[in-house]
């Protein structure tokens, strides 16, 4: 948890002061500074100023998840000298600044100031003034620098258990955002000081403060403001800010963002909540009660299948949510055998059983060419019939297309063998057989089938050279991973999949997937024994609503930071024909656990945002990761051209490195554009702001405004 500022850490304010009273033409920005911006082009890149590498990460995930580009400059003690703001008087370097905390530190004796000096402070607001760009302060004692003062000298809020609800008071000046003006969040865990605004005319609140629930602030105060100083603009939040644990900062980074580039960006946002069903066809063996076993019925995708237009219906406007299932195409077979009387499934032997699954490390990395076959020597292919598979009930209902297409659908491997250990041949009957069972039963004619996606069994075989050249032998490019792994994940980028070598997983190419762990264990069917599951094993506290808060908070920060990582549930937890009736916020219902967790993040999604919630299948979660790490690598940006009078931006021109890349370029835009460059696609969904993709082929591609972006 990152420490947030406290009292001592504001005689920093006087650093910032210092330089009020001094004209903000007074300093040249590395050379020259025009007043006139006419003729002028400024970088879309942000500069962010921050103490050190881990508190940066306040600013920086949020561009990242945008996509927006940046430089970050650290600020040691000693100080800095200035990057190059502008490279002359009608070239700027950036778009935007962010300063966190003030980069301030304690000089001796307790005497706290900003690492930046006065007069650097002032040639960054001279850059601001002569070429529009925006300033956000996070992390900031309110003082009269600000147009504030603390609503009670010296008090912060809050101490442990106390709450101070925050919320959204004018959205005006970033409407792409298009987040919710007056929808409350938690400040447990966020310090930060209420403040009172003093100069009403230069300096309006964005976000404010209700009254603290141990009545110490017994008033609504402002939490955020913008601050009009001049020619130039920024937004001052007093709070403590970090992404890396607090849904909070996560959502409230999306107004400073908008409102720093004017909604006019490379990069986008976008919300895909996909979540994952593994092991559908098989038997779940119960974490409680002992001995149990559950297995999905008819009545229970039926209903799921019912409740998901419901949900959509109630979901922001361009929403399309659906369930992806992971299918084992033995367990099919298996409840053929086991409901029929005749010889229709007639194989021998007519159920595939492996022998005992070899026990390995999490990360046991196989010696190429070892292991033992445990599957039996015939049948060497898939023989059964459709009419075989047509016997299981579950099947038979997924069968009819309105039901098949109700969902997406992925393999999982046909018997769930523990692939660690796995050998090639193991591995390559393992796939071949589910493909032949897609192929035969008809899942693979469905609307939302990935041929070319893999659910590994328990992400197993992730460092297994043989099973992945088996994989990817027989069609597969991409497999989902484990977050809670961190050899699974790409330790270059967050936003990036993992691609495997043959040093770390012992073949070449694959395309790793991130894939997001939840509270709903595999294993579960029933709200007890999930709660059960996470005292027991995962240090939980609490009861099912305990639970769920925890996942409300926890899953609605990972969408809120823009990660598009797929979510993993299991079979056991779609349970919902014959459960006890279920509220969640205005909804009632007979609701399984994936159902009852799906309504909580959505629910708060929604309350909070306007955004549009999309579910990807498989192989589409797979190219949105690829061409995300394909675009970064050509490093995109845009440059704002500015009017003559230098009074708004008019049009904006998107370059990468060669001026090419093999991903089309995403730009957001408040307003609409033409351009005479072939191949753009414009995507508007819902009511967020239009993006336009745009693909560069070796030469910068301009865009104009249907109508100049203000600056003021």
């Amino acid at each position: 948890m990152r420490i947030p500022i406290s009292d001592r850490c504001y005689l920093a304010r006087a650093a910032s002061t210092l330089v009020v009273g001094v004209s903000i033409f007074s300093a040249l920005v590395s050379g020259q500074v025009s007043n006139s911006t006419g003729g002028t082009t400024v970088a879309n890149t942000i500069l962010i100023f921050a103490r050190d590498q881990p508190s940066s990460y306040s600013a920086t995930s949020g561009l990242s998840g945008y996509g927006i580009p940046f430089q970050l400059q650290l600020v040691p003690q000693a100080g800095i000298t200035l990057p190059t703001l502008n490279s002359s008087a009608t070239q700027g370097n950036f778009g935007g600044l962010i300063i966190l905390g003030e980069v301030s530190y304690d000089y001796g004796g307790n005497n706290w100031a900003s690492a930046l000096t006065a007069d650097q402070f002032q040639q960054l607001y001279a850059y601001q003034s002569a070429f529009g760009a925006r300033m956000v302060r996070i992390d900031v004692y309110p003082g009269p620098a600000f147009g504030v003062t603390p609503t009670i000298p010296g008090a912060g809020c809050c101490a442990a258990g106390v709450e101070q609800l925050l919320s959204f008071t004018n959205t005006s000046g970033f409407p792409t955002a298009n987040l919710k003006q007056g929808a409350t969040i938690s400040t447990q865990g966020i310090w930060h000081y209420p403040a009172t605004i003093t100069d009403p005319d230069n300096v309006w609140e964005v976000a404010g403060l209700a009254a603290s629930s141990d009545g110490t602030f017994s008033n609504p105060s402002s939490a955020a403001v913008i601050h009009q100083a001049g020619k130039r603009q920024e937004m001052v939040w007093f709070s403590s800010w970090a992404t890396n644990w607090a849904l909070t900062s996560n959502y409230l980074q999306h107004a400073y963002i908008a409102w720093l580039t004017r909604g006019l960006t490379v990069g986008y946002r976008r919300i895909y909540l996909s979540t994952q069903v593994d092991d559908v066809h098989l038997n779940t063996a119960l974490y409680q009660p002992s001995n149990a076993l559950f297995r999905l019925r008819p009545a229970d995708l039926q209903a799921i299948a019912d409740w998901t237009p419901q949900l959509n219906s109630r979901l922001p406007a361009g929403s399309n949510y659906f369930m992806e299932l992971g299918h084992n195409g033995n367990g099919n077979i298996v409840a053929g055998i086991t409901y029929e009387n005749t010889t229709t499934c007639k194989p021998d032997p007519a159920i595939i059983y492996t022998g005992d699954m070899s026990s390995t490390p999490l990360e046991y990395q196989k010696p190429l060419g070892t292991g033992i076959d445990i599957w039996p020597t015939t049948p060497t292919l898939f023989t059964w019939s459709k009419a075989c598979c047509l016997i299981d009930p579950l099947f038979k209902w997924l069968s009819a297309p309105e039901n098949l297409n109700a969902f997406a659908h992925v393999s999982h491997t046909f018997t769930h063998e523990s692939l660690n250990n796995a050998t090639y041949n193991d591995t390559f009957k393992e796939i071949t057989f589910n493909q032949a069972w897609a192929n035969t039963t008809g899942i693979n004619k469905a609307t939302r089938w990935s041929p070319g996606g893999l659910i590994p069994p328990a992400i197993t075989g992730m460092h297994n050279g043989d099973a992945i050249r088996a994989w990817m032998t027989n069609g597969i490019t991409s497999a989902v991973g484990d977050n809670t792994r961190s050899v699974l994940m790409n330790q270059q980028n967050e936003f990036w999949p993992l691609i495997s070598t043959v040093a770390s997983n012992g073949y070449d190419g694959l395309e790793i997937i991130p894939r997001w762990a939840t509270t709903i264990f595999f294993n579960c069917d029933l709200p007890d024994c999930t709660t059960a599951e996470w005292v027991n094993t995962s240090g939980g506290k609490g009861g099912f609503t305990q639970l769920l808060n925890d996942a409300r908070t926890t899953n609605v920060r990972h969408l809120m930071g823009l990660h598009h990582d797929p979510f993993m549930f299991h079979q056991a937890n779609l349970r919902n024909a014959d459960v006890n009736s279920t509220t969640i916020g205005s909804i009632t219902g007979q609701f399984s656990l994936i159902q009852i967790w799906t309504e909580v993040v959505t629910q708060e999604m929604s309350r909070l945002t306007n955004w549009p919630i999309i579910s990807l299948k498989h192989d589409d979660i797979g190219i949105d990761f690829m061409n995300r790490m394909a675009r970064d690598k050509c490093n995109p940006n845009l440059s704002y051209q500015y009017s003559a009078d230098g009074k708004s931006v008019t049009s904006v021109t998107v370059t990468a490195n060669g001026n090419s890349c093999s991903a089309p370029i995403p730009v957001t835009l408040p307003v609409g554009a033409t351009s005479n460059a072939p191949g753009l696609v414009r995507e508007t969904i819902g009511s967020d702001p239009l993006v336009i993709w745009v693909p560069l082929t070796g030469s910068p591609v301009t865009l104009n405004l249907a109508s100049p972006v203000s600056l003021l």
